[in-house]
């Protein structure tokens, strides 16, 4: 067989098989012909005649494939469990370059989630020559899942971004859009703290609580990873990646390892997550936010998905690139109202200086910038029965010391404004229009700090 020879089956042709949701299997000879055979995750399609398999130990697998460069391997498709054999030949070793970062990346996020960051160290990936690829079962053909035609779906998407006002509209159009053009039903958006060190959440879709101000550390799990590398991170099979990393887990700790474990990180979003895509949010080199969409159904994010969601994710930053400009304009001031609302009943708010937590009778509601802030706000409002600001006001006030204008200001006035939704049914902040917001309280505010 020449590598210019047809193959029976293309590798396009069963791209299905080569998305991780089934895992395949791969058969190699020693130099005696001693067979082994044992299970892959997942068999990345390169090219037309090239795949990758990833090299993380040195097993009976590697030590076979340094003797003898022929392999076979079967992949399997998900969709009717048909099998296919890949007949390969060893070509080389990669350890740079952008298949090599693209597995790194899958494999340290998922590492990361499940505490196995030590353990699961991409040191390669295995370059093999397809020579050829036949199906086993004799009635099995091409996999090849039909070609969805997205542009309509895009077309619309930017519409309705181009109509949004303000950076609240983008966010809510945009996770709305997601789920009503593309079916991507549970979604949210995070972005960076004031410091780059954690991602919160702020806005979601689809879930059964918001999770409005959750947080996770940027370089951590599989959110943080690809927040951190900005790169896509995509899982097709969740369970079984989280199963076969607590094997292996059970497997160190008996062998008296522990220190080479992390904790295993909760997933936010969906208790059952199999499907999830993560989607760096970056405009002129620099990370806005990033999307995740989640699904419980294995398989749920394919190829064409991810495609489709990195081009919505460019319009998406895009746009929050410009509402941040917009706000930045010079804008008129409003006249500054007093409260004429005389309430009878009396909370007490704490601001503690240390982290500008808030707690609102005993009951923690937001810290960082945005407590800072909400602090600012409820002593204008105690002193003077003020209730009418502008973003412009906050932004130059100096007793805030808030970071550069890069930091978005807006996002942390929409992190205040939904906490207090979620948790806080007598304060609000009501938007007045663009740049400007009312404190709206239906309660006598007692303040105190520590």
């Amino acid at each position: 067989m020449t590598t210019a020879s047809l193959l029976a089956v293309t590798l396009e042709s069963i791209a299905v098989c080569f998305e991780g949701i089934i895992p395949s299997s791969i058969s190699t000879c020693s130099a005696d012909g001693t067979p082994n055979i044992t299970n892959l995750s997942v068999v990345h399609c390169i090219d037309s005649r090239h795949v990758g398999l990833s090299y993380q130990f040195f097993n009976k697998t590697r030590q076979n494939i340094g003797q003898n460069p022929f392999v076979q391997v079967v992949v399997v498709s998900p969709a009717n469990l048909h099998q296919y054999r890949l007949d390969l030949r060893y070509e080389r070793t990669e350890t740079e370059g952008p298949v090599f970062e693209k597995m790194k990346t899958r494999l340290d996020a998922v590492a990361s989630q499940t505490g196995m960051s030590h353990i699961f160290k991409l040191r390669g990936v295995d370059v093999f020559e397809v020579l050829d690829c036949r199906p086993i079962n004799a009635e099995a053909g091409g996999e090849a899942l039909p070609k969805v035609d997205f542009l309509p779906q895009i077309e619309e998407f930017t519409d309705r971004l181009s109509a949004c006002a303000g950076l609240e509209s983008v966010i809510n159009v945009s996770l709305d859009s997601l789920s009503a053009l593309f079916g991507y039903d549970h979604s949210f958006l995070m972005i960076p703290d004031e410091d780059g060190k954690r991602l919160f959440t702020l806005g979601s879709h689809g879930f059964g609580e918001s999770g409005i101000g959750s947080e996770v550390w940027i370089g951590e799990g599989i959110l943080g990873i690809a927040a951190q590398r900005r790169e896509v991170v995509r899982t097709t099979n969740f369970s079984r990646d989280v199963l076969y990393s607590n094997t292996v887990r059970s497997a160190v700790e008996r062998g008296g390892d522990d220190s080479l474990l992390e904790r295993q990180i909760a997933l936010p979003g969906l208790p059952q997550v199999q499907s999830q895509l993560v989607v760096p949010l970056v405009a002129q080199d620099r990370l806005l936010a990033i999307l995740c969409l989640q699904s419980a159904t294995t398989g749920r994010f394919l190829s064409d998905d991810e495609r489709v969601v990195r081009i919505a994710a460019r319009q998406m930053a895009a746009a929050m690139a410009l509402q941040e400009r917009l706000e930045s304009i010079k804008l008129q001031e409003i006249p500054r109202q007093p409260s004429t609302v005389v309430p009878t009943a009396v909370s007490t708010v704490k601001h503690y200086k240390a982290d500008d937590s808030i707690f609102i009778d005993d009951a923690y509601l937001i810290k960082g910038i945005a407590g800072r802030i909400f602090w600012k706000l409820v002593q204008s409002y105690a002193q003077s029965g003020r209730v009418d600001f502008s973003n412009k006001e906050i932004r130059l006030d100096a007793t805030l010391q808030l970071p550069d204008f890069k930091d978005n200001l807006e996002a942390r006035l929409i992190l205040l404004r939904r906490r207090l939704q979620d948790r806080c049914d007598f304060v609000r902040l009501a938007h007045m229009g663009r740049g400007h917001f009312r404190l709206e309280v239906n309660r006598q505010l007692a303040l105190k700090e520590w």
